[in-house]
């Protein structure tokens, strides 16, 4: 009698064990809207955005480092550097922004632009990118790494034929035009679409943010095939202040730093290999 009583008291205790355990466990799209939550947060953040876009024969490539005060009024300063197919050298440029308005310097050259800060949302506020994704977030899966999650999506399907659409959109393709047709709609060729975002354990902030996008569509008549890849990461969580420039330059410097130290490193243990 014994031996039973034993024996079920083994199995409740497994039992609340493991109903514990599932309760502890997140869901990812909990895990992604707890980060969505702790980057708007934030005071201050240095951010970097690499990200190319092929269509045909035309593409673009472009480098981008910032950092951002979430104050009133917001300010962030930000440089560029972008590589055109068609031009022979890169076009740098330096972004700062100041509440509603934007300054840009080209040349050392610092004049107003027509550019508003809302334009730059996507790039200054890591949630409106987040955020594109959350109409597919049960379809979010999840794996635990070394003190990060990394919560991801990857679209094939005809019901993901409207990120296509919300993304044209941001790209300004088709968004002036009252959005796509009927029959541009029924053209899309999906190839995938993927994100992966890395997010801290502990904090939930956001690590990084990497997405693509690879489909084929008919526009004005032409079938046209787009790829575009970026790459997110984010640095310096509330340590931005003083002077945006000087920081950057600052961070930059580190940076480098940080590169020579690494590759004297790595050639100090190949002499001693040898």
């Amino acid at each position: 009698m014994r031996g039973k009583k034993a024996a079920a008291a083994a199995v409740v205790s497994t039992g609340l064990i493991w109903l514990s355990a599932c309760g502890e466990q997140q869901l990812p799209e909990e895990v992604y809207k707890q980060s969505i939550e702790a980057m708007e947060e934030l005071d201050s953040v240095y951010f970097t955005h690499s990200n190319t876009l092929s269509a045909e024969q035309e593409g673009v490539s472009n480098f981008t480092r910032g950092v951002v005060q979430y104050n009133d009024p917001l300010e962030a300063y930000i440089e560029t550097n972008m590589n055109l197919v068609d031009l022979e050298e890169p076009v740098e440029l330096d972004v700062r922004i100041n509440g509603g308005g934007t300054e840009i310097r080209e040349n050392e050259v610092w004049e107003d632009h027509n550019t508003e800060a809302a334009e730059l949302e996507s790039m200054i506020r890591p949630a409106e990118d987040m955020n594109f994704f959350l109409d597919f977030e049960e379809e979010f899966l999840m794996k635990e790494e070394d003190g990060y999650y990394e919560v991801s999506f990857k679209g094939t399907e005809e019901r993901h034929k409207s990120l296509v659409e919300k993304k044209l959109n941001a790209l300004g393709i088709s968004e002036s035009a009252g959005g796509l047709s009927e029959e541009e709609l029924e053209s899309i060729q999906l190839e995938r679409i993927d994100m992966i975002a890395y997010i801290d354990k502990e904090n939930k902030l956001l690590l990084g943010y990497d997405s693509r996008f690879s489909f084929t569509i008919e526009l004005a008549g032409e079938l046209r095939e787009f790829n575009e890849i970026s790459y997110v990461r984010y640095d310096e969580y509330n340590e931005v202040d003083g002077n945006l420039e000087s920081f950057m330059e600052e961070k930059v410097k580190e940076i480098e730093r940080q590169k020579m130290e690494a590759e004297q490193e790595d050639v100090e243990a190949g002499e001693n290999n040898d």
